[in-house]
């Protein structure tokens, strides 16, 4: 089992680089999307195709647009926040990056006052051993308490339970625009915990041992090429294709990031420059991906040796090729 789980992270580390590049397309067509529901003033499916085109593949471009369309759909609070991310994440970029966040820096001070607020005061005398606040099922961490948060406009669940005392829950409404609301958490009601009932001894038979593992392979070693070495050569092929894709995704990263220096139009800079971002993700994710096969290559040949195994062990390392929705790769099984 073991065995299996690392041949299965290596071919999922070997798949890396083509799975990367599929959900940046996703990430593109999710964002074009998001500009057509925006235009069609559709600003809550907007928004979710925003986001999710943001996780898939982080740009700032990207998290600008999803700040004016939180904005638009009413929640300031989370526009807010977004704006002065946006500005945080262009503050050491090039000249369009800073750009950027000039932009997104003047939106966050135009939008602030209009933020409303959420405060959950929690007195002393409230604060028992244990207790947890949440708001809307979210944790609330103990640091904030008492203190006033942006939250955008809507209904909230304020709870608040401890080990041995009654639960206490309340609901408070915050308008989406310049309110200011509280909330204060009452002293806890001690309740007697129900007596713990002690397990009762099975009646009649012997409790089975535990199954110590699998079984082992006692068969003597001799002439042949191990189990071992044949995962080593298909692991290290694996390898030296991933280092290969690594180079050519760095080297095309670092020819679109000079060009978007060199490029006078501020749009066709920034998407130099983020497609420039997203080939060095590419060769990250492939240099990572290449050193652990290699890695792994080299220890399971030096340490695999040599053996003398029936027909059916000769046959049980393979390597063979496999596809999946995202990419290809080269799978290896079996065991030794």
């Amino acid at each position: 089992m073991y065995l299996r789980t690392i041949l299965l992270s290596l071919f999922l580390l070997a798949t890396l680089t083509s799975t990367a590049a599929g959900q940046t397309a996703q990430a593109e067509q999710l964002f074009r999307d998001g500009k057509e529901l925006m235009a069609a003033k559709k600003f809550a499916e907007a928004c979710d195709a925003f986001e999710a085109s943001q996780k898939m593949d982080p740009l700032t471009t990207t998290l600008l647009n999803l700040a004016d369309c939180r904005e638009k759909n009413g929640q300031y609070a989370t526009a807010w926040g977004l704006f002065l991310e946006a500005e945080r994440q262009t503050r050491s970029g090039d000249k369009a990056a800073k750009t950027l966040g000039k932009t997104a820096k003047a939106r966050a001070a135009k939008l602030e006052p209009r933020v409303s607020y959420l405060i959950i005061n929690v007195p002393d005398e409230s604060r028992v051993d244990g207790l947890t606040i949440t708001r809307n099922g979210e944790p609330v961490d103990q640091l904030t308490w008492n203190r006033a948060l942006p939250v955008d406009g809507g209904d909230y669940v304020i709870e608040g339970k401890a080990p041995g005392h009654e639960p206490w829950s309340t609901r408070v409404s915050v308008s989406a625009e310049k309110d200011k609301e509280s909330v204060d958490v009452p002293k806890f009601k001690t309740v007697v915990a129900p007596p713990i009932e002690e397990p009762k001894p099975p009646v009649g038979g012997a409790v089975p041992e535990p199954d110590d593992g699998e079984p082992v392979d006692r068969r003597g070693g001799g002439g042949g090429m191990s189990g071992k070495r044949k995962a080593a050569i298909g692991i290290g092929v694996v390898g030296l294709v991933a280092l290969g894709a690594a180079g050519y995704f760095e080297f095309d990263a670092r020819g679109k990031y000079d060009d978007s220096e060199n490029e006078p139009d501020d749009t066709r800079q920034q998407q130099l420059y983020d497609d420039a971002v997203t080939s060095r993700k590419l060769a990250i994710g492939a240099g990572i991906a290449g050193g652990v096969c290699v890695g792994v290559a080299a220890y399971l040949w030096f340490t695999g040796g040599s053996t003398d195994r029936d027909e059916s062990d000769a046959q049980g390392v393979r390597v063979l090729p496999a596809a999946g929705p995202d990419g290809f790769g080269l799978a290896i099984a079996g065991g030794f």
